[in-house]
């Protein structure tokens, strides 16, 4: 008995004396360059650091397993086709040494032989970092089906397919060059922001979005496409502060979506700047050289809201049938046929400025109501042209030295000119035209508006009925209509300036009637009751008080 219990006190004894010798072993040395493989063109190392870099970047990959792990590649050139599926920081461009990075002076090259240079792939929750990589000689330069992708400062060039096709995950791409491709970037789903990056020499689109996700393209530099700048298909998408020039279709095409363009610049274009289907809003773009029309819109409720179109060869903007349509504050010039030509359920139009246009300044038609507001038109061959619709109302605005008249009404049953501005070329030298041509019978109540300069002031179809108030004429060769008529020069300000607001001498000035017209053209407030100014402006007389000073 005796016996036995020593020998269980002697095991526990070496049992406690195990584990107080467990508990107080060293701790194995830590390696401080764990996270971190390096790679370089021909070594032969075991990837560790940076005197014994391995020679295959698939190599490093299989090694960086931890969340934060990099894999950092001198320059070189390395044929391989890498397959990521886990998260990592893959980074290019060092030096021999691993001290300095630099994409431009010492390039990482992965040529991928004809098939794909990079993918991320079955890896949802992994996030991967591409940095300072050039890829070539691919099928697509890098394709992502998942995970979270940053890839940037990274150059793609000579690839079959996509410079980048994503089909999935989150993915960032900034200051990325994307050259020689059949598309540039394609998304298929995903969310996508795309920022300073440049995309040129695409046999097809820049950029094709054509299986959905949300997109944000900003920023960007597209050019020399050989189809659409960009395509967007269906997604949610949001287009802004884009450059695409020289592109051999239109620049941008939307066959549907939601989508949004804000302050893109589209130069030398071979067919439409924009051709957007669905309801869209289009602001603050600029298109200049449009091979067709600057902005093409239909099928949906479109906003179009101070773009700039500049040598169109047909029409500036164009809407088709079918939809809503609100034009503001665009400005239209040179345009080889219409400068607006607006057709729609309704059609609104309001404050836009268009120059030296072939056709019709500004052509609106519509199923239902017509209604142009403060637009100023020069040099037109007609101002302003309405060709349908089931009522109109033309207020403030202003047309001046149209080629063969200012305003042309017809297939519409009535309407409303109320304090519009309307001056022909005779005093030019020119033809002069018509003032109003009324094409087809309807009945049109005109008060408030300046009607000067044409050789026939108003020309009314037969059966028409036109009531005309308030009405200041000059310079028209024809016996002027109506009741409260003034016959004196209007007095513009400077019209060798296209400047036609009325001078502080102007007849015109307190010589209206009450129209319920609350705003001029320029926005300023216009009295409702009695005695408005006539024409698209109302003068307002400032009242210079003497300054007084007094002392202490």
């Amino acid at each position: 008995m005796k016996v036995r219990q020593s020998l269980s006190a002697l095991a526990l004894g070496l049992g406690l004396m195990l584990t107080l010798l467990f508990l107080l072993r060293p701790a194995p040395p830590a390696r401080a360059d764990r996270a971190v493989y390096y790679v370089s063109a021909s070594a032969s190392g075991d990837c560790l650091s940076p005197s014994t870099p391995c020679g295959r970047v698939q190599e490093a990959l299989a090694l960086a397993t931890d969340p934060g792990d990099q894999v950092w590649v001198a320059s070189g050139i390395y044929t391989e086709n890498l397959s990521i599926t886990h998260s990592v920081i893959l980074r290019g461009s060092w030096d021999a040494s691993f001290s300095t990075q630099s994409p431009d002076l010492a390039p990482t090259i992965l040529d991928g032989g004809g098939s794909h240079n990079v993918r991320v792939e079955d890896a949802p929750q992994a996030r991967v970092v591409l940095d300072g990589l050039t890829l070539r000689n691919g099928r697509d330069g890098i394709h992502i089906w998942t995970s979270a992708v940053t890839v940037t400062r990274c150059s793609i060039q000579g690839v079959v397919k996509q410079g980048v096709e994503i089909d999935g995950g989150r993915v960032l791409i900034s200051a990325t060059r994307i050259l020689t491709a059949q598309q540039g970037i394609e998304v298929d789903a995903g969310v996508v922001r795309v920022r300073d990056t440049h995309i040129a020499h695409t046999t097809q689109e820049g950029l094709l979005i054509e299986g959905g996700g949300t997109v944000t393209f900003t920023g960007n530099t597209i050019e020399d496409c050989g189809q659409q700048g960009i395509q967007v298909d269906k997604g949610l998408v949001h287009l802004g502060d884009n450059l695409l020039r020289d592109i051999h279709a239109d620049g941008v095409r939307v066959e549907g979506g939601d989508v949004t363009l804000v302050g893109n610049r589209l130069y030398d274009l071979d067919s439409d700047g924009l051709d957007i289907s669905g309801t869209q809003t289009i602001s603050g773009n600029l298109i200049v050289g449009a091979g067709r029309r600057g902005i093409y819109a239909h099928d949906g409720q479109l906003t179009i809201i101070a773009n700039t179109v500049h040598n169109a060869a047909g029409d500036g903007i164009r809407t088709a049938d079918g939809t809503t349509v609100l034009a503001a504050r665009n400005v239209i010039s040179q345009s080889g046929n219409d400068g607006l030509d607006l057709r729609g359920f309704t059609v609104t139009a309001d404050g836009n400025r268009v120059v030296s246009c072939a056709d019709n300044g500004l052509r609106a038609e519509a199923s239902a109501a017509v209604r142009l507001t403060a637009n100023q038109v020069f040099s037109a061959a007609v101002g302003l042209a309405v060709r349908g619709g089931s009522h109109f109302t033309l207020t403030n605005n202003i047309v001046a030295a149209p080629l063969t008249g200012c305003v042309e009404l017809g297939s519409v049953p009535a309407g409303h000119l109320l304090h519009n501005t309307l001056v022909g070329s005779k005093d030019g030298g020119g033809p002069g035209g018509i003032g109003i041509n009324i094409l087809t019978p309807m009945t049109v109540t005109l008060m408030n508006n300046i009607i000067a300069s044409h050789t026939v002031a108003i020309s009314a179809a037969v059966g028409s009925a036109v009531e005309a108030r308030y009405t200041l004429w000059w310079g028209n060769d024809d016996q002027p209509p109506g009741e409260t008529v003034l016959l004196l020069p209007p007095k513009f300000v400077a019209p060798g300036r296209l400047d036609y607001h009325l001078r502080p001498t102007s007849p015109a000035i307190d010589a209206g009637g009450p129209a319920g017209v609350s705003v001029d053209v320029d926005g300023d407030p216009r009295p409702i009751g009695p005695a408005p100014d006539l024409g698209a402006d109302e003068a307002w007389r400032f009242i210079y008080l003497p300054l007084v000073v007094r002392g202490d």
